[in-house]
């Protein structure tokens, strides 16, 4: 390995470890907020996604929150016991139910969805519009790159 390469590696190995230590400190500051609402890891993402729109079906809602639906179905029993979601029969299909926040449900989910945009004011201070694109455009390669199939990835190994 040659020094350009070696330099190289470093600065990825770097940057996954920014990644790990970033999303590391955003779960250190939400936790508590979502504590406190009594909300278990998972749900507070459930819970915003259903105030932007409801009425959805699990499967829908599990894309939406990038969960499996066996997990998506565990978050939603919890919920509807807290008295947050109601599971209505979908007008159409009937083996397929339409998630939707009840009216403490929906406040619940109008808290989170501020402290969800509290903490993203926190993330982005300081940050120009220029560097928020430059990271997002970042994210997506590296997400799309993730996204391959990972038998079809053929990673080499060292």
């Amino acid at each position: 390995m040659d020094i350009k390469q070696s330099i190289l590696s470093m600065e990825k190995r770097e940057i996954r470890e920014a990644m790990v230590e970033m999303e590391i400190a955003r779960k250190r500051i939400l936790q508590p907020f979502f504590q406190d609402l009594g909300l278990s890891p998972g749900q507070p993402r459930i819970l915003n996604r259903l105030y932007e729109k409801d009425h959805v079906t699990q499967r829908e809602l599990a894309d939406r929150c990038f969960m499996d639906v066996a997990t998506m179905s565990r978050n939603l029993d919890r919920l509807e016991e807290a008295g947050y979601i109601t599971r209505e029969k979908h007008p159409d299909c009937r083996r397929s139910f339409l998630i939707v926040l009840t009216q403490e449900g929906r406040n619940r989910a109008a808290q989170v969805s501020e402290d969800f945009r509290l903490i993203d004011e926190r993330i982005w201070q300081g940050l120009t519009e220029q560097e928020m694109t430059a990271f997002l455009s970042c994210a997506r390669k590296i997400i799309n790159n993730l996204s391959i199939d990972s038998e079809k990835a053929n990673i080499p190994r060292e």
